[in-house]
């Protein structure tokens, strides 16, 4: 190789033994150096999260235009644009909190007998997740809670994506449009996809900011994905609409 390309975003180390200095036949030092090279997937599954969000409100003011026009067509097509960008963005969520939970487990300890009852007991996705993030960063039980409450209304929207149910449903009342929808337009739209995209960007931003690292690993990891959280917490999509007089 003529050289090593690092990208944003990427970890670099150096094993035991990779650097070596010796000195030469003329007295001059010669040396080697190896890399190895970590890329953390839970800032890109972000961005998509965002990018995806983005879309949906994009798709959303599109929806809107085109049920106040009364534009038969545009009505189905625009509603199905923003099911998809919505869903996309929730499922981008699910995915970098599943990524921040297993780069987390590899720093804590989990003790044998837990993963037993979780498996005997078959315990949910989420609550795993919670559990393992309450450790790592030693949360008290109120803070736990509400992020419990979080990450179980985000996976049960992430398996209605993945695995929804095959029964007929009844309508339910779209809250801006009036009129009874699909299930899937009701719970994959942008206002539900803002918040959960925001939740998730606020957990993990919170958390590797102002929590309390249960080991000096999960302090060195929370340490190096502020900054790019201190970015995403800026989107614009993600602040609070002004309020109206």
């Amino acid at each position: 190789m003529s050289g090593v390309f690092i990208g944003k975003g990427m970890n670099v180390s150096v094993p035991v033994g990779g650097l070596q200095i010796s000195m030469g036949p003329s007295g001059g030092l010669q040396g080697s150096v190896r890399l190895q090279l970590h890329f953390d997937v839970v800032p890109s599954w972000t961005a998509l999260a965002l990018k995806h969000l983005a879309d949906a409100h994009n798709d959303k003011l599109a929806r809107q235009q085109a049920w106040n026009a009364s534009v038969e067509d545009d009505k189905g097509h625009t509603l199905e644009r923003e099911f998809q960008s919505s869903m996309q963005a929730i499922m981008a969520s699910a995915i970098a909190l599943d990524a921040f939970y297993a780069a987390l487990q590899d720093k804590v300890k989990i003790d044998q007998t837990l993963r037993d009852k979780w498996r005997a007991n078959r315990t949910a996705r989420y609550a795993q997740i919670a559990e393992v993030i309450r450790m790592a960063f030693e949360l008290k039980p109120k803070g736990s809670a509400a992020m419990r409450n979080y990450l179980k209304e985000t996976y049960r929207l992430r398996d209605l994506a993945v695995h929804p149910s095959a029964d007929l449903k009844d309508p339910i009342l779209h809250p801006e449009l009036g009129v009874g929808v699909e299930w899937r337009f009701f719970y994959f739209r942008f206002d539900r996809a803002l918040l959960v995209v925001r939740g998730a960007v606020e957990t993990i931003h919170e958390l590797v900011t102002t929590g309390t690292p249960a080991n000096g690993s999960i302090k060195n990891y929370a340490a190096t994905l502020k900054p790019q959280f201190d970015l995403f917490r800026e989107s614009e999509l993600l602040k609070p609409a002004p309020p109206t007089s």
